[in-house]
């Protein structure tokens, strides 16, 4: 991509997170569970110090609902692990909706939690101290 442009690999980019919603709405729970955990997984190899911050979160769980897709997905925080469920029996404590792309960046620190937040293309309901944890931890990836 090193011959496009700076608004060609934008224009790309978005067409091709578009995309990926068709594959994402037929996969099947355990299929998207997995590829959730190693999502995820690369994600904290990735970012030394990352399990460390999680002890403020111990047994807190978290609800991804990705609104485009109409898909979701729990992470359950222990012992500063994460582990990625397709379903819970409990009752999460802070649910976060939005587009599969804003997830995923808001996942990967590729953009702030605050900005998606306020400009509506992000929804966070429940335990607003353990969100905005997280929210820091998540923002001190970028």
């Amino acid at each position: 991509m090193a011959f496009l442009d700076r608004n060609s690999k934008d224009k790309l980019k978005e067409m091709l997170s578009r995309g990926m919603s068709l594959p994402l709405k037929a996969m099947p729970l355990w299929m998207e569970a997995i590829g959730v955990g190693v999502f995820i997984s690369s994600i904290v190899d990735s970012h030394p110090g990352f399990k460390e911050r999680l002890t403020g979160l111990d047994g807190k769980v978290f609800r991804f609902e990705a609104t485009d897709i109409r898909k979701s997905f729990y992470l359950q925080i222990k012992d500063c692990d994460i582990k990625v469920r397709p379903h819970m029996d409990r009752k999460p404590d802070v649910v976060m909706r939005g587009e599969v792309k804003t997830l995923t960046d808001v996942l990967l620190g590729k953009v702030d939690p605050d900005t998606v937040f306020f400009s509506r293309r992000l929804e966070i309901n429940g335990d607003t101290a353990a969100a905005i944890h997280f929210k820091n931890i998540l923002a001190a990836l970028s």
